[in-house]
């Protein structure tokens, strides 16, 4: 009789998916031996080899490759039941793990949890770049996200539209300027750009814009916060590049910048409310209204009086 269980073939999945024993560990926040042992567990009760260790990086055998196309429907059918048996079960989540981006768990984040915490038991609420986020939903430690990454290469995922807001410049005031004459190129050539980390999915949309643009700026200064970033700019080091959204992080520190539409094609970020296909039912959708309701009524006000000129430039949901 062959024995074994979704937590075996979550492993052999992970380590199909990865070709790594380490990676897929670390994916399913296990140990290593962990998933040798629940890979020996399946060889043994399946009597067949299913990992070819002879290859780097791992590799499925044929009878591996099998196992992989009818195991993957069964575990995302079977903890897709789970949650849906949960729900219909309560009128509550019994927990509910959020991942947002910084700029909106700054500013939206205490509102929208206000609200979610009718909805839930209890809640973890964890912010941070746009891949982390990515990789928490995709390994099961985050069950939604708001991220500014859609993920759009990936199946199985529901997406929500958030918010399109538009990029701008930041300028020192003591920059001599007019915004309706910048020419890029030339503020490049003449003045630091400081930028978001390459890290961030902000700072690679931005770099990919300016090399459309054949912009060209010299690598001085990198930073991975809207805060350092405003400092920098707000004490004359050079320009940046940033969202409404994070100008609002930081409105408190916005003394000595210029705040200027960035010049040329329309360039916007967009945040989207993601999450596993056919596990929650219609909190995704709730959560994603909950969240442009939010902007709308506590953002939107203060963005107004902080860039006026901004006003219908900014799309919600």
């Amino acid at each position: 009789m062959v024995e074994y269980n979704l937590q075996t073939l979550k492993a052999f999945l992970a380590v199909g998916a990865t070709g790594s024993m380490t990676a897929a560990a670390t994916r399913l926040g296990l140990t290593q031996s962990a998933i040798s042992q629940a890979i020996r567990q399946l060889e043994d009760a399946l009597g067949t080899v299913i990992i070819d260790r002879s290859h780097r990086p791992l590799a499925l055998t044929p009878a591996g490759q099998v196992l992989q196309r009818h195991a993957q429907p069964i575990v995302d059918d079977t903890e897709a039941l789970t949650s849906i048996v949960r729900q219909a079960g309560s009128t509550k989540l019994p927990e509910l793990k959020i991942g947002v981006v910084d700029s909106f768990a700054t500013t939206a984040g205490p509102e929208l949890i206000r609200a979610l915490l009718k909805t839930t038991s209890r809640m973890s609420f964890r912010s941070g770049l746009s891949q982390d986020q990515a990789q928490g939903l995709l390994n099961r430690s985050l069950d939604v996200i708001i991220t500014s990454d859609a993920m759009d290469d990936l199946d199985g995922l529901e997406r929500f539209p958030i918010v399109s807001e538009p990029y701008l410049l930041l300028l020192p005031e003591k920059m001599h300027a007019n915004p309706g004459e910048l020419d890029l190129r030339k503020l490049a050539a003449s003045y630091s750009l400081i930028r978001f980390s390459a890290r961030s999915h902000v700072g690679a949309q931005i770099e990919r814009h300016l090399r459309r643009l054949g912009v060209k700026a010299a690598h001085l200064l990198e930073v991975d916060a809207s805060d350092a970033l405003v400092a920098m700019v707000g004490a004359g080091l050079g320009w940046g590049i940033a969202t409404p959204l994070c100008l609002l992080q930081v409105r408190s520190r916005l003394e000595g910048i210029k705040v200027v539409p960035f010049p040329g094609p329309a360039f916007a970020r967009q945040l989207h409310l993601i999450t596993r296909s056919g596990e929650y039912g219609e909190l995704p959708r709730k959560v994603a209204d909950i969240a442009c309701t939010v902007l709308h009524d506590h953002c939107m006000p203060e963005l107004r009086r902080l860039v006026p000129w901004l006003r219908n430039q900014i799309v919600i949901g």
